[in-house]
Protein backbone atom coordinates (compact mmCIF):
# COMPACT_ATOMS: atom_id res chain seq x y z
CA UNK A 1 0.00 0.00 0.00
CA UNK A 2 1.45 3.35 -0.99
CA UNK A 3 0.39 5.78 1.35
CA UNK A 4 0.68 9.89 1.00
CA UNK A 5 2.77 11.83 3.82
CA UNK A 6 -1.04 13.17 5.18
CA UNK A 7 -2.53 9.83 4.85
CA UNK A 8 1.05 8.05 6.83
CA UNK A 9 0.16 10.90 9.67
CA UNK A 10 -3.55 10.55 9.52
CA UNK A 11 -2.91 6.76 10.24
CA UNK A 12 -0.01 7.75 13.13
CA UNK A 13 -2.51 10.25 14.84
CA UNK A 14 -5.34 7.38 15.26
CA UNK A 15 -3.15 5.24 16.43
CA UNK A 16 -1.85 7.61 18.94
CA UNK A 17 -5.50 8.93 19.93
CA UNK A 18 -5.88 4.97 20.12
CA UNK A 19 -3.15 4.71 22.81
CA UNK A 20 -4.23 7.72 24.77
CA UNK A 21 -7.87 6.18 24.90
CA UNK A 22 -6.05 3.22 26.25
CA UNK A 23 -4.07 4.88 28.74
CA UNK A 24 -7.26 6.72 30.17
CA UNK A 25 -9.27 3.86 30.58
CA UNK A 26 -6.38 2.19 33.02
CA UNK A 27 -5.51 -1.12 31.08
CA UNK A 28 -2.44 -1.74 28.51
CA UNK A 29 -2.72 -1.94 24.65
CA UNK A 30 -3.57 -5.25 25.44
CA UNK A 31 -6.64 -4.58 27.69
CA UNK A 32 -5.31 -5.62 30.90
CA UNK A 33 -5.38 -4.03 34.12
CA UNK A 34 -2.52 -1.25 35.36
CA UNK A 35 -0.90 -2.12 38.97
CA UNK A 36 0.28 1.32 41.03
CA UNK A 37 4.29 0.44 40.89
CA UNK A 38 4.95 3.75 42.79
CA UNK A 39 5.51 7.21 41.43
CA UNK A 40 8.45 9.26 39.77
CA UNK A 41 9.39 12.98 39.76
CA UNK A 42 7.42 15.25 37.69
CA UNK A 43 9.93 17.42 36.24
CA UNK A 44 7.38 20.57 35.87
CA UNK A 45 10.52 22.70 36.52
CA UNK A 46 14.22 22.26 38.39
CA UNK A 47 12.42 23.02 41.44
CA UNK A 48 9.82 20.59 41.41
CA UNK A 49 9.00 17.98 44.17
CA UNK A 50 6.16 16.63 42.61
CA UNK A 51 5.30 12.78 42.45
CA UNK A 52 3.39 11.23 39.65
CA UNK A 53 1.88 7.80 39.79
CA UNK A 54 3.51 5.01 37.47
CA UNK A 55 1.38 1.96 36.77
CA UNK A 56 2.73 -1.21 34.98
CA UNK A 57 0.38 -4.06 33.48
CA UNK A 58 -0.16 -7.11 35.89
CA UNK A 59 0.25 -9.51 32.63
CA UNK A 60 2.64 -8.23 30.11
CA UNK A 61 4.93 -5.42 31.88
CA UNK A 62 3.87 -2.72 29.90
CA UNK A 63 4.09 0.80 31.57
CA UNK A 64 2.70 3.86 31.32
CA UNK A 65 5.84 5.90 32.76
CA UNK A 66 3.66 8.12 34.68
CA UNK A 67 1.65 9.54 31.58
CA UNK A 68 -1.86 9.39 32.61
CA UNK A 69 -5.01 11.58 33.66
CA UNK A 70 -3.75 12.00 37.41
CA UNK A 71 -0.35 12.72 36.13
CA UNK A 72 -1.47 15.56 33.85
CA UNK A 73 -3.46 17.41 36.52
CA UNK A 74 -0.48 17.29 39.36
CA UNK A 75 1.60 19.02 36.53
CA UNK A 76 -0.51 21.63 35.87
CA UNK A 77 -1.12 22.06 39.84
CA UNK A 78 2.40 21.99 39.84
CA UNK A 79 3.20 24.62 37.25
CA UNK A 80 0.54 26.59 38.60
CA UNK A 81 1.06 27.07 42.15
CA UNK A 82 5.00 27.35 41.46
CA UNK A 83 7.51 26.33 44.31
CA UNK A 84 6.81 25.60 47.62
CA UNK A 85 7.71 28.28 49.90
Amino acid sequence: MNLSPKEKLALIEAEAARLKRIIASGSCAAGHTWVSVGGANAGCDDWCACSIPVYVCEVCGDSDYGDNAEAKEIICKCREEGPAQ
